[in-house]
């Protein structure tokens, strides 16, 4: 009895436990090159990337839409990536390219 008590909070404890998806680093400033790429149509399947990085289900390639420079923070990057992702239904990312470190 007493073992599956200490089965069930170790379960309990290590599903409560969610690593943040987001970088703790919200001070230091890098230049990035972002680029923009929306999900490629497919003939029978709906277009949209697996995850806010860029992997698509069947064709791993997107489409380029844009690219710019921008100076955030590795937590600011996260957000935007993330934020893209979801307002775009999972049909446009951010690929972000880590270019140098940007004194204050």
């Amino acid at each position: 009895m007493t073992k599956n008590i200490l089965i069930a909070l170790l379960l309990i404890a290590a599903l409560g436990c969610k690593k943040n998806k987001f970088s703790n680093d919200d001070t230091t400033l890098y230049k990035w090159k972002r680029d923009l790429y929306r999900a490629p149509v497919q003939k029978d399947d709906a277009a949209f990337f697996n995850s806010r990085n860029g992997g698509v289900s069947n064709n791993r390639s997107g489409v380029f839409l844009s690219s710019d420079f921008v100076v955030l923070t590795e937590y600011r990057k996260d957000k935007q990536q993330d934020s893209i992702y979801k307002a775009s239904g999972k049909m446009q990312v951010y690929k972000y390219e880590k270019l140098e470190r940007v004194d204050n």
